[in-house]
């Protein structure tokens, strides 16, 4: 179990998914398109913020290393601080998402047929 707390270890565990999430989602987005034949504006957003999880995990790590480096493990001031940062970059990303990721016409989907007029009876 010493690989939980050996940073050296943990940060060896980073550095692969460095390179291991954007890998593994061109592989995904890859197979996604052949299966579907098409990939939608969602899709395209999920799969890029899949790639970018491992890189953006190893700057926190290290951001997070530097704070506690700094004041140390034995005060409050530093974990305020990462959960401060932490929120507030929640916050952003999932906004960020939010936007990016709201439903919209795309070029590649058919139009919704036309309501029914209200003063039409129904047909048989």
């Amino acid at each position: 179990m010493k690989w939980l707390y050996d940073e050296q270890i943990v940060s060896t565990l980073f550095l692969a998914l460095i390179v291991v999430t954007p890998a593994a989602a061109a592989l995904g987005c890859l197979m996604h398109y052949l299966l579907a034949r098409r990939l939608s504006r969602r899709a395209r957003v999920l799969w890029v913020v899949v790639a970018a999880a491992g890189p953006f995990n190893y700057c926190l790590w290290h951001l997070y290393n530097v704070i506690e480096d700094h004041w140390g493990l034995d005060r409050v001031k530093p974990l305020l601080i990462n959960l401060a940062l932490f929120i507030v970059l929640g916050l952003i990303i999932g906004l960020l998402l939010r936007l990016l990721l709201r439903r919209g016409p795309e070029a590649s989907e058919p139009a919704p047929p036309p309501a029914a007029a209200e003063n039409e009876p129904p047909s048989p």
